[in-house]
């Protein structure tokens, strides 16, 4: 066996664990989104929330699959197994760069749909909605208050007749009680979280795409780096045939 097969070998079989270790990560993420998303499906759009979610999940049980066969492949060294084994590899290098593309290209209505779902909720907010419990979750959590700043609050369909001017408790500075009427500190980072949520959602979103993106080139390289692994596979059991079949019929004379 050539050195450029054994290491061909080796690299699929390390390729293959790799897409294990990386399946486990796809799930762990996908249930995530899928368990956070209760605290915003009446923000956000769930095509926007829940299709990505099942994409990585779709994704992550393709590459168990493909772990499987590029392990099983290099061990044998079957043509068959390494011919699915290159067009699993390709189809998910295909996706990666589709998934890229549009994710890129669509990047603004993602955004504009965060905005207006925000926009949404806080006209729609009143004491029993469902709303109510994942707008203040959003600025609990985010430490944020309104779609842009706490003004917002003040033209809120629902809640603005009612509520004299005051913001709800969870844009409150933690431990402080800013809901009170007389407190109309709105550009009083003491009393009110100043930054809006959809400004803190945008720049979470961009923070997780970079990461996404590096490990999405990342998995793109190991894809090419396995494709090539198991052409060389794939042209070596040719020649292994090739001669075994000139050695049985070597000793033949016409």
């Amino acid at each position: 066996m050539s050195g450029c097969t054994m290491t061909s070998k080796v690299g699929l079989m390390v390729i293959g664990l790799i897409f294990w270790a990386v399946t486990a990560g796809l799930f762990f993420v996908g249930g995530w989104v899928f368990n956070s998303y209760k605290h915003f499906d009446e923000i956000a759009e769930a095509n926007f929330t829940l299709i990505p979610a099942s994409i990585i999940i779709a994704v992550g049980v393709l590459m168990f699959i493909v772990g499987i066969v590029a392990c099983i492949a290099a061990f044998k060294e079957n043509k068959c197994l390494l011919a699915v084994l290159f067009s699993f590899m390709l189809v998910i290098l295909t996706a990666l760069v589709t998934s890229g593309s549009l994710g890129y290209a669509f990047r603004k209505d993602v955004s504009n749909a965060v905005e207006s779902g925000l926009d949404k909720a806080i006209n729609a907010y009143h004491p029993n909605s469902t709303q109510k419990d994942q707008l203040d979750y959003l600025q609990r959590n985010l430490k944020c208050c309104g779609v842009n700043n706490a003004s917002d609050w003040i033209n809120a369909k629902n809640w603005a007749p009612t509520a004299n001017k005051s913001v709800p408790k969870s844009c409150c500075v933690s431990g402080i009680n800013c809901t009170l009427a007389q407190r109309k500190m709105y550009n009083d980072p003491k009393y009110i979280y100043q930054q809006g949520c959809y400004e803190k959602l945008e720049h979470i979103f961009m923070y997780n795409l970079g990461y996404i993106a590096g490990i999405a080139v990342g998995l793109a390289v190991i894809m090419c780096l396995g494709m090539i692994c198991s052409c060389i596979l794939f042209c070596r059991s040719k020649e292994v045939r090739y001669e075994a079949l000139g050695g049985q019929y070597s000793g033949l004379r016409v």
